[in-house]
């Protein structure tokens, strides 16, 4: 299942920070910053109106995106398709005698004159990998909007996210964040999780500079195009990426664990047998004798996390734990990225 690099995207829209030069990157990660120390005054936007559109569940990316237009003057109206919404139709040419009455074109193109700005959050569908790898969804609702749109989560990407775990290293560290092992490890979760954090914390930590190594079994391997980006920017600082099974040997002087759980490739053609694949592995969680192997490593998850299933609890509430200071950095980066997006739109 090989990858590709997501075509191109307008500059007004974010899907995925590949679509971004360094440049751009790297000044949203120090706005995001500066946010958090207070040191931004967004320009006049007051008295615009976001539509959050959720086509799945949130806690952190719901209230953090809500108090983040708010802190720029906004409006914030949240859209559940399907509660109170038509169901949509998706594909193209089709003749709509069914139980989808609304065109996410027309749907899409409707919010756009209601609003100055979309956020959108839609996870993978875990059927058809290619639709998924392509953004087949996010991308049809890319060009139905005549706003700018900000993933709030997509089939393979989570920007925000991203950005907020960027924004966190670099405070935690100082800004020295080049040449730190980063370890991203997967763990057990009794459901296949998608890949859009996992996929963007491999980008994010590569394009810090730093050198990254994926643990992980046998048979989940991240996509391969994802990889060959993480690489590229790990290449283009003097560090690498690597993979492993041994978890035990990756977290060895390690700077960063960040656990996420997510579901095997093979889900997409046979999910009973992912799942038993899966239940073989119920012993990949984050432990404190495993942090206690790093070099003073800190902890980190995107939320939200079972306890003592992906990571212990000893873990959860010590001092190496940075996942809180994660979530917080959600709501700075995204009051960045939505001070962005209506600057570059005026």
């Amino acid at each position: 299942m090989r990858s590709q690099k997501p075509a191109d995207v307008s500059s007004r829209h974010l899907l995925s920070w590949r679509d971004r030069t360094d440049k751009d990157w790297h000044q949203m990660v120090h706005r995001s910053v500066e946010e958090y120390e207070d040191r931004v005054h967004p320009p006049g936007i007051r008295g615009q109106s976001i539509g959050l559109v959720f086509f799945n569940p949130s806690l952190r990316t719901r209230t953090s995106m809500e108090a983040a237009a708010a802190r720029l003057g906004m409006h914030p109206v949240v859209i559940v398709p399907g509660q109170g919404t038509w169901a949509f139709e998706w594909r193209d040419g089709v003749v709509m005698d069914g139980d989808r009455p609304e065109h996410i074109r027309e749907a899409i193109g409707v919010l756009s004159r209601y609003f100055a700005v979309l956020g959108v959050r839609a996870f993978a569908s875990g059927t058809d990998y290619l639709a998924d790898r392509d953004e087949v969804h996010f991308r049809a609702m890319l060009q139905a909007a005549t706003v700018p749109v900000i993933s709030m989560e997509s089939a393979f990407y989570h920007p925000c996210q991203a950005l907020a775990d960027a924004a966190a290293l670099h405070t935690h560290f100082r800004g020295a964040t080049k040449g730190r092992r980063f370890v991203l490890s997967w763990t057990y979760h009794p459901k296949a999780l998608p890949m859009a954090v996992p996929n963007s914390a491999l980008l994010m930590a590569a394009r810090m500079g730093m050198h990254v190594t994926v643990a992980r079994p046998d048979g989940f391997g991240l996509d391969v195009g994802v990889m060959a980006c993480a690489r590229e920017y790990a290449h283009g600082h003097g560090q690498r990426v690597e993979e492993t099974t041994d978890l035990n040997a990756a977290a060895y002087g390690a700077d960063v664990i960040y656990a996420k759980a997510w579901g095997a490739a093979c889900r997409y053609e046979d999910p009973t047998r992912e799942a038993a694949l899966r239940a073989r592995h119920q012993q990949w969680r984050i432990t404190q004798a495993l942090m206690d192997r790093t070099h003073d490593g800190v902890f980190m998850h995107c939320l939200p996390v079972r306890r003592n299933v992906v990571v212990d609890d000893a873990v959860m509430d010590g001092p190496q734990a940075i996942h809180l200071l994660q979530a917080e950095f959600r709501l700075h980066a995204q009051v960045a990225i939505l001070a962005q997006a209506l600057t570059d739109k005026r």
